[in-house]
Parts: structure tokens; sequence; C-alpha cells
């Protein structure tokens, strides 16, 4: 998908791309163990710092957000309601993440005027989970 988007932002002069990694890349979890989905989004996250020093030059910004536990239809069929809740007190802030939080900050990597001046970077957005746990 990068390289299609890419073609379109060369010929517009600019551009940002935000891919989608995962805090479980940074940090491997006893209770959730998930190698090969940690593997793959660390893939990820080696790809955006890559393509952001690649295309640079044509001023396309290239940044990921690894989140932690964020409560979407994902978990629907993995998890009661109750299991779910449960992570909560893994995040340092106390709470499961929601769709908006994962929304502003896609928003805010995908804004020039806020953002212009970032590329190559996985932004945590996991409750403080990258910070550490208690």
């Amino acid at each position: 998908m990068s390289q299609s988007a890419i073609r379109e932002m060369q010929k517009r002069g600019q551009g940002a791309i935000i891919n989608t990694g995962s805090m479980w890349a940074f940090n491997a979890i006893a209770a959730t163990p998930c190698s090969g989905s940690s593997t793959a989004k660390g893939g990820v996250h080696a790809l955006t710092v890559n393509l952001a020093i690649e295309f640079a030059p044509s001023q396309i910004r290239v940044n990921a957000i690894a989140p932690a536990v964020v409560e979407t239809p994902l978990f629907d069929n993995l998890l009661t309601p109750e299991q779910l809740a449960s992570f909560n007190t893994f995040h340092p802030l106390g709470r499961n993440g929601q769709a908006q939080d994962i929304t502003e900050a896609v928003l805010f990597l995908a804004d020039e005027e806020r953002s212009g001046w970032i590329t190559g970077t996985v932004l945590p957005v996991d409750g403080g989970v990258a910070a550490g746990r208690n």
C-alpha cells in the first residue's frame, strides 16, 4: 500500500504515511505471549524507519503508532467483556485504550502543521506501558 501511496505523494511533493505497529514489538509480556504477531509488527516498525529515511528527500513523512490493548471489535470473539476489562490494570494510566485514543494519534501524525518535522518515529499509544508497568 505504501508503494502506491508514495507515488501519488511524490507527485504532490509531500505526504504522510502512518503505519500501525504494536507495543508488543517493543516489550515481551509473559501474560500475553504473541511472538508471531510481535515479529510481524517489529517488521512494520523497521519498514517505518527505513521508508522515513528513503523518502524524506521527497518530503514524505513516515511514522507509526504502537498501541497496547485497545477495546475494539477484534476482542469480541476472543474475550468476554470482563476479561477485556481485566487488562485495565495492565496500563499504568489504569484503562484500556479506546478507538478515539488511536484516532487522535493518527490525526496528529497526519497533520503537517502539528507534526511536520516528525518522521521515522514509532509512537507508543499505550497508556504508559512503554514507560513501565506496576
